[in-house]
């Protein structure tokens, strides 16, 4: 695909989702598939399935720009451009599938310190100045030594934001599928999944199938240990919503597993998230297994995303605490306008990170942290 032909793409995918976002503006957010008893929809999702993403290219890009690890200096220019992109992708997700956007801009000033979306939206906000900072003394200033302070800062505001996001689902006590201390550390250890896979295709694409630059096996190493600790990490989940027949939890359990979401999970999210992308890995070790792995657990990354929003919402509330059987579960299907919008997030994306790579230089690696300038540009001609 040439480059006229991916802008083409990523235009038509954005013109999909503004006719999408005009109906939901006009017609009002009645046409979405959401309800007062199912309030989280497809959008929630993707809009965590994007900011995930941003951490996750962040943290990666981290190995070698902060903590000096060849050769992960080679991504860093590409990854805080694309970590910025993917953050503001759900930032507009989100704002789109919020009825009154301002409210946000309400929120700052009359802030509710006890509310976790209030420190996810400001500990979000502070990340991305921190990003922005990383971008502009490493891409437009070259001061290797203040990027690598921002990165730094932006590292450490990553997690913060990020476990304070799985902290939004954690802290939800009537929500018993989603509550839990380990939802912050399920959202660091996905984005590190989700970080690795977006960081092969983008490699994968831009060097050739035929490189020799160590990037790309270097980050599927990360892919190969990020999918095992996954699998180990949703056996264990599993189990332990099951175990104790605990009221609401282990029926979402079972909608999850056997139910109207199980052909997600055995099928999208566990066979082709997880499952294949490994075996691809550890059988073969070519780029091409690499990109292949990386594709299918993007895939199903989306999927996972979406299967925890969901399924965390359709056990009612007003039956949890005296559950009577059977338990007849809550119904969500996403409409064409849902769709529509998030066609519009993948065609910013997109369309933002090519002209991202037309406008600035994102193929000198950024300087390690005792780098010399000279050392820096015999660097830059082997990785070339």
């Amino acid at each position: 695909m040439n480059y006229r032909t991916a802008l083409g793409l990523f235009a038509s995918l954005i013109a999909f989702g503004l006719i999408g976002t005009l109906f939901l503006l006009f017609k009002g957010h009645h046409i979405m598939g959401t309800s007062q008893q199912f309030p989280w929809g497809l959008l929630i999702s993707t809009y965590v399935f994007f900011v995930v993403s941003s951490t996750g290219l962040c943290l990666v890009s981290s190995i070698g720009h902060v903590f000096g690890i060849e050769p992960f200096h080679a991504v860093a220019k590409r990854s805080v451009v694309l970590a910025i992109i993917t953050l503001m992708a759900g930032f507009l997700v989100m704002g789109i599938e919020t009825p009154q956007p301002l409210h946000m801009l309400y929120m700052m000033v009359t802030p509710n310190w006890t509310s976790a979306i209030f420190w996810m939206g400001s500990l979000y906000g502070v990340y991305l100045v921190f990003l922005f900072g990383e971008f502009w003394y490493m891409i437009m200033r070259e001061n290797h030594a203040k990027a690598r302070l921002f990165a730094l800062l932006a590292f450490f505001s990553a997690i913060a934001a990020h476990s304070n996001l799985g902290a939004v689902f954690g802290f939800l006590h009537a929500r018993p599928y989603w509550e839990g201390p380990y939802m912050p550390i399920y959202f660091i250890l996905s984005a590190l999944l989700s970080g690795s896979a977006i960081l092969i295709l983008l490699f994968y694409l831009h060097e050739g199938k035929d490189s020799s630059s160590p990037v790309v096996p270097a980050i599927a190493k990360l892919l190969t240990l990020f999918l095992s600790i996954t699998i180990f990490f949703t056996i264990w989940k599993v189990l332990t919503g099951l175990y104790g027949h605990v009221p609401g939890k282990a029926d979402a359990y079972r909608a999850l597993l056997t139910g109207p979401y199980a052909l997600n999970f055995w099928l999208l999210e566990v066979t082709v998230g997880m499952v294949i992308p490994l075996a691809v890995l550890l059988r073969k070790k070519t780029r091409k297994a690499a990109f292949t792995a990386a594709a299918l657990s993007i895939l199903g990354i989306f999927f996972m995303r979406y299967d925890l929003v969901m399924v965390g919402q359709v056990v009612p509330l007003d039956v949890i605490d005296q559950m009577p059987l059977p338990v007849t579960l809550l119904k969500y299907t996403p409409t064409w306008v849902e769709w529509a919008v998030v066609s519009l997030g993948i065609g910013f994306t997109g369309l933002c990170y090519l002209l991202a790579e037309k406008r600035f230089d994102l193929n000198s690696p950024a300087s390690g942290p005792h780098k010399t300038s000279a050392s820096t540009s015999s660097h830059a001609d082997v990785v070339s």
